[in-house]
């Protein structure tokens, strides 16, 4: 299975910001503050002065209009960052597993409703109006959440609807893994297996060996069906924000 550290840098690399600084070990992302990923810093490694690093990151956040924030994982260094950040007044958001399995075992697994996925190595206005609708933050950062779309290599799946769409997924492609993003499904359309058709779509186009995703710890419905496909916790991680 995948170790945290390098599950950390995959999730970095299917999700890219669009300005990534590295500051003493640490990878410090915006993105316009659309998402909280792509707005926050990655602490891969502990930086020499770690109230000056906090201070700079701080002060970028607040010039660029963005809540300072910090993703917490078990690879987090310096170790006890999260306490320090706790200290400084930062709260806890967003609790979320790192689950990773067989493209081949998931495959298995997956029992499939009849339904006609189309896949696509871009987004089409389409599939980018239904993500939009069910994650959208606003129209003035609808442009920035598309640019993070086009950053990396990635396949596209929707189930169509006439010329809409009713449920869609994306599948980053980071070497030889993939990780699963924007799985959602239009609520009229929903409990109808259209999540694992789209699943089941974007596995079997793609050609890697291993795929991964991330889930809400509370969210129950998503990770019942995950546990059926065969995913395993390898990590996990939350979001220290500055109150």
């Amino acid at each position: 299975m995948i170790e945290a550290a390098q599950m950390d840098s995959l999730m970095n690399q299917g999700w890219p910001a669009a300005h990534s600084t590295e500051l003493d070990g640490w990878l410090v992302r915006h993105n316009a503050g659309v998402t909280l990923r792509a707005n926050s810093v990655l602490p891969k490694s502990a930086p020499f002065d770690l109230g000056k690093a906090l201070d700079y990151v701080e002060n970028l956040y607040v010039a660029h209009g963005i809540t300072p924030s910090f993703q917490i994982s078990p690879a987090v260094q310096p170790s006890d960052l999260d306490a320090q950040l706790e200290a400084r007044g930062y709260v806890m958001r967003n609790p979320t597993l790192v689950q990773c399995a067989a493209v081949s075992d998931v495959l298995a697994n997956l029992h499939t409703t009849p339904a006609e996925v189309n896949i696509s190595t871009t987004p089409s206005a389409a599939w980018t109006d239904c993500w939009w609708s069910i994650d959208g933050r606003g129209a003035d950062t609808r442009a920035a959440a598309e640019q993070i779309l086009a950053r990396g290599k990635a396949l596209y799946a929707s189930v169509p609807d006439g010329p809409r769409v009713k449920a869609i997924g994306r599948l980053a492609l980071v070497d030889d893994t993939a990780g699963l993003y924007c799985l959602a499904v239009d609520e009229r359309f929903r409990r109808q297996g259209l999540a694992s058709a789209i699943i089941h779509g974007l596995l079997q186009a793609a050609t890697s060996r291993w795929v991964w995703l991330s889930v809400l710890e509370d969210n129950t419905a998503a990770r019942t069906l995950y546990d059926r496909l065969g995913f395993q916790t390898v990590s996990r991680y939350h979001y220290r924000v500055k109150e």
